[in-house]
């Protein structure tokens, strides 16, 4: 059983990004000065960062993301709906078009946010600012780490702007500057193992774009999701937006690089096995030139409490760096943050080993779903094991089961949502569902 202990010492975190917002959020009623790190600018109002080139690009809070923010920060997601983001069912509001076939539409009791990301961290920020016992600091470089034995006892801070350099002394250090995060160098050099890594070259690559549309919805949707399977590997998503624009995010395996040209652009769309998006754009308003983002691979950091300082965590991306087109990074980071905030109510007694393990529960089943799913497109490189195999096999049934069967779908996405683990699509009921619809 959990409780709650008096706030004491001082943690620092790494990143002021999602993730690192939602740790310190985790962290304030656990210790009495919270610290929050970032070598970039942080916006006055909810603008996309330099940093953070992925902003620009379609999100939205899964369910289970959603549960974790709102346990976390109360009132957080009405908030964002008072800030114009919204609200609806994950496959009564939104189309759903997989390798090709339709799901079959009904209320699924999913909810789904679609919101700009710079408005999603903004408020996060706002409300992790407010908090009396967090300071966050930006222009702010970590340029190494000070130890005592196996322990972390401080971080070396250079500041911009003409501040002097300083050691913040801390008691605990939550690392969660990213895919890209210097944390493994830093430890190495003090003689810590780097962990083992697995990796996936997706080689995915987006384009996004902003338009107005004539009609301005979609008959009450909210959305259009083009989900990439073997059969349709190219993939999409148009969502509403809180100035009333609609984002249009492609994405595009290996060479098939979505163009961002106008007639390119929709000719990509045209390609989609169904024409809800390109029907909707075609009379569009383009309101922007669009941008690009590629990630090269998908990578996951197998850590071990064995090999870390005893008061030093690894956080979000800085784990896990799952393909951005499935939505799940800030998701994946809200839970994670619910089990830091859990694992140090009940003791700080073997913290990292204890938050690894109940983490790592969460990473596995988001990471195996999706490495799956990119295990099927063709272009993917990699070792597809017997058990890849199965289990692809089983999905393309499932897919064409979504179409006829609206539970199928309503069971799938309460999986992609993190509401339930993938095992459950392979309850004897949902099986036989499953096989019945997709004959």
């Amino acid at each position: 059983m959990t409780h709650r202990t008096t706030p004491v010492g001082n943690a620092v975190v790494v990143g002021a990004g999602m993730g690192g917002l939602l740790a310190a959020a985790a962290l304030t009623g656990s210790f009495r000065s919270v610290v929050v790190l970032d070598r970039d600018v942080l916006p006055d109002t909810a603008t996309a960062r330099r940093c953070v080139p992925q902003a620009r690009h379609v999100h939205a809070l899964l369910a289970g993301g959603q549960a974790a923010m709102e346990d976390l920060l109360p009132g957080f997601v009405s908030e964002l709906l008072t800030l114009g983001a919204t609200a609806g069912d994950a496959l009564g509001d939104i189309r759903w078009i997989v390798d090709g076939h339709r799901m079959a539409r009904e209320i699924s009791g999913v909810p789904g946010i679609l919101a700009s990301r710079p408005l999603v961290e903004w408020q996060m920020r706002r409300r992790v600012e407010a908090l009396p016992n967090v300071r966050i600091l930006d222009r702010s470089d970590v340029t190494g780490l000070t130890v005592d034995g196996e322990r972390v006892t401080g971080v070396t801070v250079q500041h911009r702007g003409g501040v002097p350099p300083e050691v913040v002394e801390t008691d605990l250090v939550v690392d969660s500057s990213g895919r890209s995060s210097q944390g493994v160098a830093r430890l190495g050099e003090l003689g810590f193992a780097p962990p083992a890594e697995s990796q996936l070259a997706v080689d995915v690559s987006y384009a996004t774009r902003h338009f107005r549309l004539d009609p301005p919805h979609l008959d009450g949707d909210s959305g259009i999701g083009m989900a990439p399977g073997p059969s349709s590997p190219r993939s999409g998503f148009m969502g509403v937006q809180e100035d009333g624009t609609w984002i249009v995010t492609l994405a595009g395996y290996g060479d098939d690089v979505p163009p961002l040209d106008p007639d390119g652009f929709l000719d990509f769309v045209k390609s989609f096995p169904a024409p809800d998006m390109y029907d909707a754009l075609r009379t569009a308003e383009p309101v922007d030139d669009g941008v690009r983002y590629r990630i090269p691979t998908t990578v996951r950091r197998h850590y071990s409490a064995d090999d870390l300082p005893s008061n030093y965590l690894p956080f979000a991306d800085a784990i896990c760096s799952f393909n951005p087109i499935y939505g799940q990074g800030m998701s994946v980071a809200a839970v994670e943050a619910t089990i830091l905030r859990d694992c140090l109510r009940s003791s700080r007694t073997h913290l990292a080993r204890r938050f690894l393990r109940g983490a790592n529960r969460c990473i596995d089943a988001a990471w195996t779903l999706t490495v799956d799913n990119d295990l099927r497109i063709p272009a993917v490189p990699g070792r597809r094991s017997a058990r890849v195999r199965l289990v692809n096999a089983y999905t393309s049934r499932l897919d064409r089961a979504a179409a006829v069967d609206p539970a199928v779908g309503s069971a799938f996405l309460r999986v992609t949502h993190l509401l339930e683990r993938p095992g459950t699509l392979l309850r004897p009921a949902t099986v036989l569902r499953v096989l019945l619809a997709s004959r």
